[in-house]
């Protein structure tokens, strides 16, 4: 094996033109595929924190409430009563925040615009708070009660700015509708496809005010925990947990907030139900994204699969010409057939693998440093939840690339070296 992989070695070196172009080539092959696996990590990476700071905690917990079978409202009425219910199964690592969720009109002058209204624990959530990425204005601002943010497209179909006067009106339980002016305190970035998702942001205080619920009531209690990858398990105790305090829990249906409204509203009975949900049901309406970059990168692998495994086969036939009189001369100081195909397997294996680590290191490398740093235009930004290119490169991601052009390179080897190995030991004298 060691004569064979010298005798690949140094075919490779006695054609050093052809071989640098097909290291290039694979070389960047590889580089390509590492880099999208990188942006599908990075943009995966960014979706999950828009939806955690926006819309969800890991696992949220909210109510239903139906004073009759023709109206909901999302909301916790005995908030006190579930926080008892689920303390004893909260592992010590997740951290519980009341959040309120709702919608809205919103207007301004002649303008107005419907909206997804949440709201949050402004003096409790400082941390939450730093997530969001205000473009003018400051958030703590909405610790002064009649205040609100808005997201940045909504104030710009409302023609609002920071200090001006927006309304928001919104039919509370009862039948009744209420109008509130608030002071416009901040605009918050464009937070993707999330942007018309948490187009209102006030406080809990604010929310309740217009909707005229309870001190204590809330739309949902989030757990957000750090080091839990499957939630589904303590998903699954905390129904138990509810259902054993005497609370009435819907069936888990993977689905967000809002796409569950319709559906419940339609049901006829009325009163109080909670609802236990993972970050990954909120965010469900968006995977879209995640498919989309999925197919692309089976696409791109396809193609750079097809690229090596050609390149190399055209490349390896052109050698196999080339090098008669050498494969003839090999064949008749004895040489077996199987010999000479593992020789030339080996050439392909060796370029490929070489090819594939360099380019999978260099664009894991330009991935780092390029992370976070390059800005995108509005439409990449809306769809990669994130104003920069957000590269998530990972020792996977170039393992991967490694076994795929490394694979492809072998089996593109095979077809040539097996001609090379027909070839009689008289090609060498018939090529003089």
């Amino acid at each position: 094996m060691r004569a064979l992989f010298q005798i690949a070695l140094r075919n490779l070196l006695a054609h050093r033109e052809r071989g640098l172009l097909l290291l290039v080539v694979l070389a960047g092959a590889s580089a390509v595929l590492v880099g999208v696996m990188s942006l599908k990590a990075g943009v995966a990476a960014a979706q999950r924190e828009a939806v955690r700071t926006y819309l969800s905690g890991d696992l949220n917990v909210g109510g239903y409430f139906k004073e009759n079978p023709d109206s909901l409202f999302p909301v916790v009425g005995d908030t006190a009563r579930v926080r008892s219910a689920l303390q004893p199964h909260v592992p010590a690592d997740c951290q519980v925040r009341e959040r309120g969720r709702g919608s809205a009109t919103a207007g301004a002058g002649r303008h107005r615009v419907r909206s997804y209204l949440m709201s949050l624990d402004v003096a409790r959530e400082r941390d939450s708070l730093s997530l969001f990425r205000p473009r003018a204005g400051r958030l703590e601002g909405l610790e002064a009660p009649r205040t609100v943010a808005l997201s940045t497209s909504l104030a710009e179909r409302l023609q609002v700015e920071v200090g001006e006067l927006a309304t928001l009106f919104v039919q509370m339980p009862g039948g009744k509708r209420n109008a509130v002016d608030l002071e416009v305190v901040a605009v918050l970035e464009r937070a993707g496809v999330l942007g018309e998702s948490a187009g209102l942001l006030v406080s809990n205080a604010t929310l309740r005010e217009l909707y005229g619920f309870r001190p204590d009531a809330a739309s949902v209690l989030q757990l957000t925990c750090d080091g839990i990858d499957d939630l589904e398990p303590l998903a699954g105790e905390l129904r138990g947990a509810l259902r054993k305090a005497g609370f009435e829990v819907l069936p888990a249906a993977h689905e967000a907030y809002g796409d569950k409204l319709s559906p419940l509203l339609r049901e006829g009975w009325a009163g109080q139900r909670l609802d236990v949900s993972t970050w990954e049901d909120e965010a469900a309406f968006l995977d879209f994204v995640d498919q989309g970059l999925g197919l692309l990168l089976v696409l791109v692998g396809g193609v750079v699969f097809a690229v090596v495994v050609v390149g190399l086969f055209v490349s390896l036939s052109v050698a196999v010409r080339e090098r008669t009189r050498e494969i003839g001369t090999l064949r008749a100081m004895g040489m077996h057939r199987r010999a000479l195909v593992v020789a030339f397997v080996l050439e392909g294996l060796f370029l490929g693998l070489v090819a594939s680590v360099a380019g999978a290191c260099a664009a894991a490398g330009l991935g780092v440093l390029l992370r976070d740093v390059l800005p995108l235009p509005d439409a990449l930004s809306t769809l990669f939840f994130s104003g920069t290119l957000p590269l998530a490169p990972a020792l996977p991601h170039a393992v991967a690339s490694v076994v795929l052009v490394t694979l492809g390179a072998g089996l593109a080897s095979l077809v040539p070296a097996f001609r090379a190995a027909s070839l009689p030991p008289r090609s060498a004298m018939e090529s003089l």
